[in-house]
Formats: C-alpha cells, structure tokens, sequence
C-alpha cells in the first residue's frame, strides 16, 4: 500500500493518475468484513515498507509497482532500536494530547507495550494528515520515528493552545 499524491491541477483529465508516494508498507490481512452493500472491509497489518522502484504497466484496474525491502530491511528484526527511543518523551507527549483532547486510553497498557509496538500503534492511530504519516512511514528507525511523532503532537498541541496558528519561537 502507498499514499496517492494529489494531483496539483485544478482539473485534471480522467486518464492521469496521481503519483504515488515512493515508499510504502506491505501488509497482511488480519481482519476481513463483508458489508451489506456487497463491499469488503480489509484489516492490514504492516510487515514491512518498502520503495517503489518503478510502477509496471498493467491491464488491471489495480496498480502494481517493482519495489525493493533492502532500504528497510531492520522491519525484519522484531524490536530492533527500541533501547534508542525516548519512551519519557513519548509518554509525556501522549499524556498531554489526551488531556488537551480530553481523551481517556488504557494507561496500563500503554506502560506495559513494547517501545516497538507503542511507537507503531501510536503512529497509526494518530490523527495526523498525509504529511505526518508519510514521514513516519519513512523514518529510517524506530528512534526517528519516535522523534517525529513526539514532534508532531508537540506541533499539535501548540495550534491548539495557540488558536490555530503556532507562535514563532
């Protein structure tokens, strides 16, 4: 799976396609639903990302790409970098946004998690944009990864208490 890049024109014609971001994440159906209007509703579970190398020209309705693991080929080694991540920062900027959203979570949980698993569940259920997901998909490690989702609600929390706008510093 790969993020679309939205097309920049104002218009454009029914043959062009978005871009596609370069890197992505290949997934595992966990969970499959049937909806009563005859649509499916997958569950993936990320196994590791990867980078679009070249999109291959296809007869599908479905787009397909050539891509390579080897950039990210730590998504293979469970947990590895969890003793590089800020786990204080990270719960800190969690507990922060739930109390600025008045959002209630299982602490307990949250406490007992692996860094890996936290840092990846966070990342996904975050309610950030294209942006914010894009670069947490790309981090090179778990630690970045961390990084920019402590930044991100940093950023976050700023608009809120600031109106919208975050201050200059």
């Amino acid at each position: 799976m790969t993020w679309l890049k939205r097309p920049h024109a104002a218009h454009p014609g029914p043959e062009s396609k978005p871009n596609l971001y370069r890197i992505g994440c290949v997934g595992r159906i966990t969970q499959i639903a049937e909806t009563g209007d005859g649509r499916y509703l997958l569950q993936l579970t990320g196994v590791a990302r990867f980078r679009v190398e070249e999109e291959l020209t296809v007869a599908t309705l479905y787009r397909q790409c050539r891509v390579s693991y080897e950039p990210f080929i730590d998504d293979f080694t469970p947990r590895k970098g969890e003793d590089d991540v800020d786990r204080a920062g990270l719960l800190r900027a969690l507990s922060d946004f739930l109390k600025a959203n008045d959002l209630k979570a299982d602490w307990e949980g949250i406490e007992n998690a692996p860094n890996e698993a936290l840092v990846n569940a966070l990342a996904m259920m975050s309610p950030y944009g294209t942006a914010e997901k894009q670069a947490l998909l790309e981090a090179p490690d778990l630690k970045t990864r961390a990084e920019i989702l402590i930044a991100a609600t940093e950023i976050e929390l700023a608009k809120k208490t600031s109106g919208g706008e975050t201050p200059l510093q």
